[in-house]
């Protein structure tokens, strides 16, 4: 049988009766890296390239949900310590108000290097000239915070050749 959940109010109507535990996947607690919304040909993955940890986290953890192999750093030196090092990426997530390097210069480095990752921007704070200064850079997509699977899903499909 399945649980019943029920809405605050519905709570409230019923006397306070206790809202049902939650039920994890069958085998345990949830892992980002085994139970994904969605599965893909070919081994997909991510740098998210944010000065705010929690921003990170949550672009993380949404890519991560959706199968998507994904690392983060905090700046855009990282970002280039990291890619010189030898590691790739199918996609590179950039806030373009990073701490030191601007995303916008980071972006700009990137393509420099010869990086043919996809690379989006990720602000907050929408501005048509940003966004402008963002493409003209090297980025492919500019997207407003906070982003969700109606904006990255086109674009992971395009990266795995859907």
């Amino acid at each position: 049988m399945a649980p019943t959940y029920l809405l605050p109010r519905q709570i409230r109507a019923n006397g306070g009766e206790k809202l049902p535990q939650r039920r994890n996947p069958p085998g345990g607690e949830f892992n980002p890296e085994t139970n994904t919304f969605m599965t893909w040909r070919n081994r997909l993955t991510a740098l998210v390239v944010d000065s705010e940890s929690f921003c990170r986290m949550l672009e993380k953890s949404f890519l991560s949900a959706y199968g998507v192999e994904t690392e983060d750093v905090e700046s855009g030196s990282a970002a280039f310590e990291l890619i010189q090092g030898g590691a790739t990426f199918d996609l590179i997530v950039i806030n373009p108000h990073l701490c030191g390097i601007s995303g916008i210069e980071t972006a700009r480095l990137l393509r420099n290097m010869g990086v043919q990752s996809r690379i989006v921007g990720s602000s907050a704070m929408y501005v048509e000239e940003e966004r402008s200064c963002f493409l003209r850079a090297g980025g492919d997509h500019y997207v407003e915070k906070p982003f969700g699977p109606h904006l990255f899903i086109p674009i992971l499909q395009q990266l795995d050749n859907q």
